[in-house]
């Protein structure tokens, strides 16, 4: 027996969800503070699961725009995990296969997405230039993180 009522509902609470998300994303990017939106939407999330939330696609913006103002928006690109259950978080990954690359392009891509992170106060949570080679160069993601201020 198919059940249409629950499959329509499923489907109609996707669509909301994705509105609201949608929504908080667009208040935070127009200024609205990650508090506030948080105290707003605290009876669809917990207030710490939409501020992390926030943070996360924050942080997955700021390392777009780092690639890109550096030219590597074609070759590396950025996700954020969702705000459902398990941590958010933000992963950089190749999106190019490597053997399409120049042998220079290719040779000193981590180097260089590192440093156009770096300045823009982005971290990859892999110090090893050798091991991040291996990570981008195979396919997988790495997760990157804002940088920690040290007290002086």
């Amino acid at each position: 027996m198919i059940h249409l009522h629950t499959r329509d509902a499923v489907e109609e609470y996707l669509r909301v969800r994705a509105d609201l998300f949608w929504a908080m994303c667009t208040d935070h990017h127009n200024g609205v503070a990650a508090q506030e939106i948080a105290r707003t939407a605290a009876g669809a999330y917990s207030p710490p699961v939409i501020v992390e939330y926030l943070s996360c696609v924050a942080l997955r913006d700021d390392a777009r725009a780092a690639l890109r103002r550096a030219g590597l928006h074609r070759c590396v690109g950025v996700r954020s995990t969702g705000a459902g259950g398990g941590p958010r978080a933000a992963l950089l990954a190749a999106t190019r296969d490597p053997a399409e690359l120049e042998d220079e392009e290719r040779r000193t891509l981590p180097e260089r997405v590192t440093t156009a992170l770096g300045n823009a106060g982005i971290h990859l949570e892999i110090r090893d230039h050798t091991a991040l080679t291996a990570v981008l160069h195979g396919g997988e993601e790495v997760r990157i993180r804002r940088a920690r201020h040290r007290a002086a």
